[in-house]
Order: C-alpha cells, then sequence, then structure tokens
C-alpha cells in the first residue's frame, strides 16, 4: 500500500554527492595520493608475480608431494583473494563511483553510484523487505526495478557477466595458461568462483535481512557495517567483501562524522529502520516514509 506522503522517484533527483571527495572533511576520506597508489599497486604486482614464479617452481612437485600439493593450493588461492581485493578496489572505485562519457562505464556508474546508493538504498533506507529488486539494464528510468523473471534474470546475469571478465582476464585464464600448474590454477578458479558469488549475495543479504545465513557470522556484521559507512561516504570504504584494498590505501573508515551522524542514521538505527518499499505497476519505485522522514515532518513549520 502506499504512503500518503509517498513521492515518486524520479531519475534525476536531488543530486548524490561527489563520487570522490578529494579533501577530507572533518573525517571523510580522501584520494590516496599518487605516491601511496603507486607504491600499493607495485606491489600488488610484484605479489602476483612472485605467486605466480612460486607455482611454476612448485609444478614438478605439485601432484607428487604433499608439501608441493598444498603450497600450490594456497598460491592459487592467494592469487585469487589478493587480485579479487585489489582490483575489486579500483573497479569499484573508478568506474562503478566515477562518471564516464564511454557508454558501458556511464551505464555501471548510473545503476550503481545513483540508482543503487542514492535511489534504492539511500542510508535512511539501508535494510528493506524482500524480494530482491535490481533496475533493469535497458528501463530509461534508474527509479525503476524488474517486474519480469526475464528481465530480473537478465540483470542479474549482466552483474555476474561484468565481475566475471575481471575474474576470467586477470586470475582464472593466466593461472591454467602461464603457471603450467594444474593444483595452482584450479584453487585460484575455484576460490574467484566463491568470491563471485559472495559478491552478490552477501551484498543482497546486506540490504535484505532474512535472507541468508551469513547473517549469523560476526565478520558477516563487521562488513555489514563496514558497508553502510561506505554508502554515506562513497570515497571511503571502496572495498566490500575483502578490505585490504581499503586498508592498504588509506581509506578505511569505521565511524561516522558528527556532520553524517546528524544527517543520516547511525549503523544500528538503519538496522532497526526497516523499510517496504512499494511500486507502481511498472516498477517505478515510490520512496515510503521513514521515522526520521515523519520526524521531519513534525518539526516542519507548515505541519499541523
Amino acid at each position: 500500500m502506499e504512503h500518503a506522503s509517498d513521492k515518486l522517484l524520479a531519475p534525476d533527483t536531488a543530486a548524490p554527492p561527489a563520487a570522490i571527495p578529494r579533501r577530507s572533511d572533518a573525517g571523510r576520506a580522501i584520494e590516496p595520493s599518487a605516491a601511496r597508489g603507486v607504491f600499493v599497486f607495485a606491489g600488488f604486482f610484484g605479489t602476483v608475480v612472485t605467486l605466480f614464479a612460486i607455482a611454476q617452481g612448485l609444478a614438478p612437485s605439485s601432484v607428487h608431494t604433499l608439501q608441493g600439493f598444498t603450497a600450490s593450493l594456497a598460491a592459487g588461492a592467494a592469487l585469487a583473494l589478493l587480485t579479487g581485493s585489489v582490483v575489486e578496489w579500483a573497479v569499484h572505485r573508478w568506474i562503478m563511483h566515477r562518471p564516464s562519457r564511454l557508454p558501458g562505464l556511464r551505464l555501471a556508474y548510473e545503476h550503481h553510484h545513483r540508482a543503487h546508493h542514492w535511489i534504492n538504498f539511500p542510508p535512511d533506507q539501508y535494510i528493506q523487505t524482500g524480494p530482491v529488486q535490481y533496475v533493469p539494464l535497458r528501463s530509461g528510468r534508474l527509479d525503476r526495478v524488474a517486474t519480469s523473471r526475464v528481465a530480473w534474470a537478465v540483470t542479474v546475469g549482466a552483474h555476474l557477466a561484468f565481475c566475471s571478465v575481471f575474474a576470467l582476464a586477470l586470475v582464472v585464464l593466466p593461472a591454467w595458461l602461464w603457471s603450467g600448474n594444474p593444483v595452482f590454477a584450479w584453487p585460484a578458479t575455484g576460490t574467484s568462483a566463491v568470491v563471485l558469488f559472495l559478491f552478490i549475495h552477501a551484498h543482497d543479504a546486506m540490504h535484505y535481512p532474512g535472507l541468508s545465513a551469513l547473517e549469523r557470522f560476526k565478520f558477516f556484521k563487521w562488513l555489514d557495517h563496514h558497508h553502510y559507512v561506505h554508502h554515506i561516504d562513497t570515497g571511503a570504504n571502496t572495498n566490500f567483501l575483502l578490505p585490504l584494498g581499503d586498508l592498504l590505501l588509506g581509506i578505511l573508515r569505521r565511524e561516522l562524522t558528527p556532520d553524517e551522524r546528524r544527517r543520516w542514521p547511525s549503523y544500528e538505527e538503519a538496522r532497526q529502520q526497516l523499510v517496504t518499499p512499494s511500486f507502481t505497476s511498472d516498477g517505478t519505485r515510490l520512496r515510503g516514509s521513514t521515522r526520521r522522514d515523519l520526524e521531519c515532518a513534525s518539526t516542519s513549520p507548515t505541519a499541523t
């Protein structure tokens, strides 16, 4: 049922904050310095090269000795986890939160930074009742959700394909083509598949409580808080699942600034503020009244 105070969310609703702040604003994240970025990414590439060298060196013994087998397994999993964290950081920060003139990259920005962060799940509507909704790729409106199973499946498939391109190009194919060690390549492939699944499943679980058994784990709550801060400050906590990139590049945040606390609910308040979204017949999202909306309305000079 639509609330009396519901309003249509036009695609160009109040512009979201700047994607990546350049200067610190009372605790908000800043863009990592060029020197720090070069140092971290050089270290990343050096580590990846080292892992491939280890895999190649272990190839003859990986199927004959327990030590070689175990070391190859560990190196393959480490490759997938390390690459997943650093590449996700770069893609999320520089593609999904930066506008681009290239149509494909612009679409990723529109669907993630604008639709996901500031239309579907603004901080005061961080968790919602299901079912899980997605903005269809070619709807022409960022405030609409898929209304058919086909459109829903195509959208989810596109999200998975977008992430899979990076995993295939940077982990799976190199592991099989360059390592000469299948005991290294298999865990690199399997770990990448698990990470890709969790990117989508765990993210949905954060915004739709009761969806997953993952919610029972303390680490999930830690990541959920980490992600909530990102929904307020998109320049911070760019990693979603493996926050190694955030730590190394100095943008990991755990607390809100006083200004952010005045403007948005705390994490604990946001988790208690379960919103039941409503939609028109064509899938257009309506903004439901939250406790904060009602408080603002009651203190308005025009309130009766």
